[in-house]
């Protein structure tokens, strides 16, 4: 057996499971001569670790911010044909799934108020279920940033001039922003989750990739930065634990929280940035009438967008 399939094999039972108590490269080198002896060179050892961290089929994994390693856990999907796995690991059942991903909604909707962003759900309209896999050609919402101000009545009113310049400049009133959300990605699906997200948002002005759960693996965080920078899409994380999460109100109660109570949600959060959203040029009009047509949700999202630049205020979206 040579190193590699040697490694595979007590990696397992030497690595812990929570990244936070990842082990540093000399003191795992330590604990593999324990079983292996002293065949090996530290540089040797040190190489290989390092190319088995970047295998998706491997047991170990490197942490992103940091030094040392920890192990890799297969998840379990949501089902049979879905790719968009579940953070964490075991069988969950789909009322679960529903819930955690009703919440990650919620709470990236209220994020997005808290920047002076105005969301509009696209997956789950009119209080259906939200597709947890994700849809193609629609993201799960849409967020619109508009030119405002405030006037001496503290009522939140768009900046007419800079509405009016727009328009002469040719450029939209707003700047609207497709916005895909997933519960955790592997090394496995991250590229065909990452695609769904980009066909999803293409019509839009920018592209956002939004995942709940940390992003501790280096080879995951690599390989979603290297498609970000190649494909413009801004990628983040909301940096959730799974338990977290669970413990948390249900979809409608985050939704109604005070600011007080929501900044309690925000302290168990640790949010990571990965790459920023390259805006592009214009909206796809052509492919915004033809889903328009399509999708009832996208046709009164038009109607929400007409309806708030007649008012040249920003309002809810009623969600």
């Amino acid at each position: 057996m040579n190193l590699r399939e040697q490694l595979r094999h007590i990696l397992p039972e030497i690595l812990p499971q929570d990244p936070e108590e990842a082990i540093k490269g000399t003191e795992l080198i330590r604990l593999v001569r324990l079983r292996l002896g002293d065949d090996y060179s530290d540089a040797t050892l040190r190489y290989h670790f390092s190319i088995l961290s970047y295998d998706s089929t491997s047991p170990i994994a490197k942490v992103d911010q940091g030094q040392g390693y920890y192990q890799r856990i297969k998840k379990s999907g949501v089902s049979a044909g879905s790719s968009r796995l579940l953070f964490g690991s075991g069988e969950v059942d789909e009322d679960e799934i529903q819930m955690r991903f009703q919440r990650v909604l919620a709470i990236y909707e209220r994020l997005s108020l808290l920047r002076s962003n105005y969301p509009f759900q696209l997956n789950g309209y009119q209080g259906e279920l939200p597709e947890v896999k994700g849809l193609w050609d629609i993201p799960d919402l849409v967020a619109a940033e508009w030119d405002l101000e405030t006037g001496s009545d503290e009522v939140t009113r768009f900046d007419a001039g800079m509405i009016e310049l727009r328009r002469h400049l040719g450029g939209p009133e707003t700047s609207l922003t497709g916005v895909q959300i997933k519960l955790g990605l592997t090394l496995d699906n991250c590229a065909a989750e990452f695609f769904q997200a980009v066909s999803a948002t293409r019509w839009t002005l920018l592209s956002e990739l939004v995942i709940a759960e940390p992003l501790n693996d280096e080879a995951l965080v690599e390989e979603l930065r290297s498609l970000g920078h190649q494909f413009g899409v801004g990628i983040s994380t909301l940096g959730l634990q799974v338990d977290q999460l669970d413990e948390l109100p249900s979809a409608k109660e985050l939704r109604a929280m005070s600011m007080d109570q929501f900044e309690k949600v925000q302290e168990k959060m640790r949010p990571q940035r990965i790459t920023i959203a390259a805006p592009r040029q214009r909206i796809d009009w052509t492919a915004l009438s033809a889903l328009r047509k399509k999708h009832e949700s996208v046709a009164d999202m038009v109607r929400w967008l007409r309806e708030c630049l007649a008012k040249m205020q920003p309002r809810s979206s009623g969600m």
